[in-house]
């Protein structure tokens, strides 16, 4: 049951990213500057999408975002506050994480700076709004296997500085 709950999560939590994300925000945020570094370079990008590009698009999406709810479980028991707060610290330190990957991709690559920036920022505000949904849904999705948010145990007190 717990993991048709965590899949459920993960399911909804995608497709609230493709939703609000690529409806509401990327066309008017992300995508003209985005599409416009790639036209700028059009020889270093794909820019015909097959059924197998698209595919391995989502899986890649629906594998990060599983990473990132299944780490916030199993970091949610050592994190104070609310499932809103958790949720921005779990997948605040993993959008460090993608935006470092992103930035040594560009200092490797020939890609233009610009396009690298875009992602950078897109990922800012996808993050940003998979934890909200994230922080809203997680424990009335996984109900009773929700990690308690009992903040530091006796042994982590010596941490707790707030």
């Amino acid at each position: 049951m717990l993991f048709l709950r965590f899949l459920a999560l993960v399911v909804i939590l995608n497709v609230l990213r493709y939703l609000v994300g690529g409806v509401l925000i990327e066309p008017y945020l992300i995508f003209p500057g985005l599409f416009a570094a790639m036209e700028s370079s059009a020889s270093y990008f794909n820019t015909v999408y097959g059924t197998f590009d698209w595919v391995t698009s989502y899986f890649y999406n629906f594998m990060m975002w599983l990473s990132c709810v299944w780490l916030f479980h199993l970091m949610r028991p050592a994190i104070r506050g609310s499932d809103y707060t958790a949720s921005f610290k779990v997948f605040g330190i993993l959008w460090i994480f993608f935006a470092s990957v992103s930035t040594i991709l560009m200092n490797h690559y020939s890609h233009p700076k610009t396009f690298y920036f875009w992602i950078i920022l897109d990922g800012a505000l996808i993050y940003a709004l998979v934890a909200v949904c994230n922080g809203f849904l997680y424990r009335p999705i996984m109900g009773k296997h929700a990690a308690q948010r009992s903040g530091f145990s006796r042994e982590y007190s010596h941490l707790d500085r707030g």
